[in-house]
């Protein structure tokens, strides 16, 4: 019974979201810009709630780090060489993916992120952070062995800004590089400042249909964590 109306919610929450009308990327940057000036840890990591502090804020990256990218042996391979993170908001994880990589560049559709996150982390020196417009990288072709993105896609306003950013990734990343990223697994309400489209492993098919990606694993399919590792052709 509980699985049956699980079903029923999650249909019927994609209907409401369909009727609403879809965020804008200006919009949605404006928006990020806004919640970094009033609260920026707590809107990067708010499991922690409003009044996260520095320390669990560096410890919180610290953890996610340890277990989402040290420990994943798809990635390991690619040590010591450049890393494109998207969404790096002001360095949480950065801070700390930086210790395993020859340079890390993070990207944010907020340029309120990418100030704090610069004056957080200016003493990394082999890390460097761009401002975009949430669709496009300042990056050449082909400049980037691995990528990484965590409670990011999620909050993409729209399934088309999400592709836009897969065609960027497969454009900036290295044939034979790899990108892991999060997506949001179940669907969630149109109209709170966390929404983001979700997505299953179908859907995944049909947002790298024409790049020269290989899906090498998926994980928590139907979940808030929804997991995709790919690999650049």
């Amino acid at each position: 019974m509980y699985s049956l109306r699980r079903i029923i919610g999650t249909y019927l929450q994609k209907i409401k979201n369909i009727l609403k009308g879809n965020e804008t990327i200006h919009e949605s940057k404006n928006k990020w810009d806004s919640l970094a000036q009033k609260n920026a840890r707590y809107f990067i990591m708010s499991d922690y709630g409003e009044n996260i502090s520095e320390e669990d804020f560096r410890n919180s990256g610290h953890a996610d780090v340890d277990t989402l990218v040290v420990q994943d042996e798809i990635l390991q391979p690619f040590f010591g060489k450049i890393l494109l993170e998207i969404g790096c908001g002001t360095g949480r994880l950065t801070e700390f993916i930086a210790d395993h990589f020859a340079q890390v560049i993070g990207v944010d559709i907020s340029s309120q992120m990418i100030e704090d996150g610069t004056k957080r982390l200016a003493s990394k020196k082999n890390i460097i952070m761009y401002a975009t417009d949430g669709v496009s990288y300042p990056l050449k072709d082909q400049s980037i062995d691995a990528a990484f993105s965590f409670i990011v896609f999620q909050h993409m306003p729209t399934p088309e800004i999400v592709r836009s950013n897969f065609e960027e990734i497969s454009r900036v990343l290295k044939p034979g590089g790899v990108v892991k990223l999060q997506l949001r697994g179940i669907p969630t309400r149109k109209g709170t400042w966390f929404y983001g489209p979700s997505f299953r492993k179908k859907n995944v098919l049909q947002l790298i249909d024409g790049l020269q990606f290989q899906i090498l694993k998926t994980d928590g399919e139907n979940t808030k964590y929804f997991w995709v590792w790919l690999k650049r052709q």
